[in-house]
């Protein structure tokens, strides 16, 4: 696979802009990912997400959880990974969809570092660097 089509194996769960300042650059660190809080992808919409995610320039996973029209429309829009859950004709036809859009489309949420809304945070936010530390 080529790198932009191999989703990396460290994912980081992010809540707003807040945490932005926490991540490291790309390039000094472990190849990650950037997904969503449970169920923000769903209230807020791609636009937002992408609005979020698109200046770190790394991968970012948009998680549409159960509705195959915003995965649809995410996909469009140019989400590169969405997470959709559901099973039956609409994943059938997302997974479709997702190559003609130079997407993918994961069937389960995989599994991230939650960094959490502040005054709870500090102890995952101490997590980070450990767990984007590079592996020898």
């Amino acid at each position: 696979m080529k790198p932009e089509e191999t989703l990396p194996q460290k994912i980081i769960t992010l809540y707003d802009a807040s945490l932005l300042d926490h991540l490291p650059a790309s390039e000094s660190a472990t190849p990650y990912a950037v997904i969503p809080a449970q169920g923000l992808g769903r209230i807020m919409g791609f636009p937002w997400w992408q609005a979020l995610t698109q200046p770190l320039g790394i991968p970012a996973i948009f998680d549409a959880d159960d509705a195959p029209a915003l995965a649809a429309s995410a996909l469009r829009s140019g989400a590169q990974w969405v997470v959709y859950t559901q099973t039956g004709p609409t994943l059938e036809t997302l997974l479709a969809l997702a190559p003609i859009c130079n997407g993918h489309v994961l069937t389960s949420r995989p599994d991230a570092l939650t960094l959490g809304r502040p005054p709870y945070n500090a102890y995952r936010i101490g997590q980070l660097s450990q767990y984007l530390a590079r592996e020898s």
